[in-house]
């Protein structure tokens, strides 16, 4: 069983109850959760694909403060998959 299944089940009521996905999304933010754990949260609470969730939460006000750093961070990290990639092409 989920070690948050307590938490996923209040949200999804949550979010059957109201369109402002924005105010549960700060709810689980200063609840303590992390932006990963509330996208896994939103993923199973709605049963929606991960890119989905992560759009939902990644876009959200509420984790905007961290938006810039976070796309930095993901295209630094493509970067590194990619160069690695090439320099694994011109070994073979």
């Amino acid at each position: 069983m989920n070690e948050h299944h307590a938490i996923i089940e209040h949200i999804s009521i949550l979010l059957a109850e109201t369109t402002d996905r924005e105010s549960v999304i700060k709810f689980l933010r200063l609840d303590g959760y992390s932006k990963l754990k509330s996208i896994e949260i939103f993923r199973i609470a709605l049963d929606i694909p991960f890119y989905d969730a992560y759009d939902i939460i990644c876009n959200s006000q509420t984790w905007s403060d961290v938006k810039e750093f976070d796309e930095k961070l993901i295209n630094s990290f493509c970067d590194l998959l990619e160069e690695m990639a090439m320099e694994k092409i011109k070994e073979t």
